[in-house]
């Protein structure tokens, strides 16, 4: 095992991480959200990677903005709470409310109680 491999981007950019946040579209949304967990368990570090692909996103960003349907959002949610608390700041950065259209029905409610939240902070 390679330990610090967590800390690697592929050619593409992406992380470990991020390819975990991608596999929570898949059949087992679940295991993808104890990956994330154990990543984030692994190194505190990880919660500042970001994607370098065609613009650069905060882990948060890229989590929220992934793909998801009504049978894996329950999953994506817990695993952009688990990504949230591990990195709470990151939801103040503008391309999180710029893209929230863009954004599951549900991730956007999450999102916008989180800002609302941070603003009175």
């Amino acid at each position: 095992l390679y330990p610090d491999a967590i800390n690697h981007s592929a050619a593409s950019g992406k992380y470990p991480i991020h390819l975990a946040i991608m596999c929570a579209g898949r059949d087992n949304p679940l295991a993808a959200v104890d990956i994330v967990k154990f990543l984030l368990d692994c190194d505190p570090n990880v919660k500042l990677q970001k994607y370098e692909g065609m613009v650069s996103m905060s882990l948060l960003h890229f989590a929220c903005r992934w793909g998801y349907n009504d049978s894996t959002i329950e999953a994506a949610l817990e695993m952009i709470k688990v990504i949230y608390d591990a990195y709470p700041e990151a939801i103040e950065g503008d391309a999180i409310a710029s893209h929230i259209h863009e954004y599951h029905e549900q991730v956007q409610a999450f999102v916008n109680s989180q800002l609302v939240y941070a603003r009175q902070a």
